[in-house]
């Protein structure tokens, strides 16, 4: 396979410790990427693989997003109007038995992400358009104090409603890569951005899902200490 971009699903299982079967599971919950084939086996995204080689592979059910969105809103110090009182308590003693890793991974499908690759005058405007998260909430200052870290230069990355991606994308000149500088989360739920702004938690698990380790260690920590506040 010199020479093509990727990963094979058997090296994948190797790597992560599990079955390739699971490899394909991940594949189809849209945990892992497929870059392209060979023959009649498919390749997986060497930055999806990494992405989730950091936070780790997890069994069990995610959230849907509407519950997802609750979590992460609870643990914002938000609350959830979406769903009901019976709901917000379970969900508030279920959350005091998880750990950072496991509310990433359950908050898995709190949205759909695309990732591009963006010029720095396509960044500039996309950031126009997108309520922020990950690297790029840090050019806010107090968000940036409570991850401890700086900047947000060089990144554009936020949540728009669902469709509004692809003509973001067309209209900026964006080219769909794995690594790149572009990330725009489509949600479906109103709600959680009532304050203008995504819930801390919510930037917190994006950043968790970076490639860069100090932005991933940022994310858990805030994370952890939201858990046991």
């Amino acid at each position: 396979m010199e020479g093509i971009k990727g990963l094979s699903t058997a090296e994948v299982a190797e790597r992560l410790g599990i079955t390739q079967v699971s490899v394909r599971q991940l594949v189809e919950s849209g945990q892992l990427t497929v870059t392209g084939r060979v023959g009649r086996s498919i390749l997986l995204d060497t930055a999806s693989f990494e992405r989730l080689s950091a936070i780790g592979t997890r069994r069990g059910r995610a959230w849907t997003a509407k519950t997802a969105w609750a979590a992460l809103a609870l643990l914002s110090g938000q609350n959830p109007t979406w769903i009901s009182s019976s709901e917000k308590s379970r969900l508030k003693s279920r959350l005091r038995r998880l750990d950072a890793a496991a509310v990433c991974s359950l908050a898995r499908h709190k949205d759909r992400t695309f990732r591009y690759r963006a010029t720095q005058e396509a960044l500039d405007r996309l950031g126009h358009y997108l309520i922020a998260s990950g690297a790029a909430a840090m050019r806010d200052e107090s968000t940036a104090e409570t991850f401890g870290m700086a900047g947000g230069g060089g990144i554009a990355e936020g949540y728009v409603m669902a469709g509004d991606a692809k003509a973001l994308a067309d209209s900026l000149g964006l080219v769909e890569d794995q690594s790149g500088n572009a990330i725009i989360h489509e949600v479906e739920l109103v709600e959680p951005f009532a304050e203008g702004r995504a819930p801390v938690a919510a930037v917190a698990v994006d950043l968790m899902g970076s490639l860069a380790t100090r932005e991933r260690s940022a994310g858990k920590r805030v994370i952890e200490e939201m858990l046991h506040a």
